[in-house]
């Protein structure tokens, strides 16, 4: 994903996750972006939330297109010592995902 393009994404995820969290019974939409990184990122984030609230998780997020083959981690840092955080770090429903991010990625003060 290119700069701009991580931006606007990254800002969609943290409106949706706002809006779920004040209505957890909003309609959840499948993923319809073109990158497969952004799909199962976004499959991770539903899996998160619902788990969260304690409520059904669709069954679509198992989907194996929602999973990677090929590693990301968030920050796209090379550190091995920064990588090795994010894996111990990562919430299982990214983990699963090949997705390794911050435990807090989705906390607010």
């Amino acid at each position: 994903m290119e700069v701009e393009e991580y931006r606007i994404f990254w800002n969609e995820i943290i409106r949706f996750v706002d809006e779920f969290r004040r209505n957890p019974n909003m309609r959840i939409k499948k993923p319809s972006y073109e990158n497969e990184t952004a799909n199962a990122y976004y499959a991770g984030v539903v899996e998160f939330l619902t788990r969260e609230q304690g409520i059904k998780t669709p069954k679509w997020v198992y989907d194996k297109k929602y999973y990677l083959k090929t590693p990301f981690f968030a920050g796209g840092f090379k550190s091995t010592a920064y990588r090795l955080m994010l894996m111990i770090e990562s919430p299982v429903e990214f983990k699963t995902r090949n997705i390794f991010i911050g435990e807090d990625t989705f906390s607010r003060c």
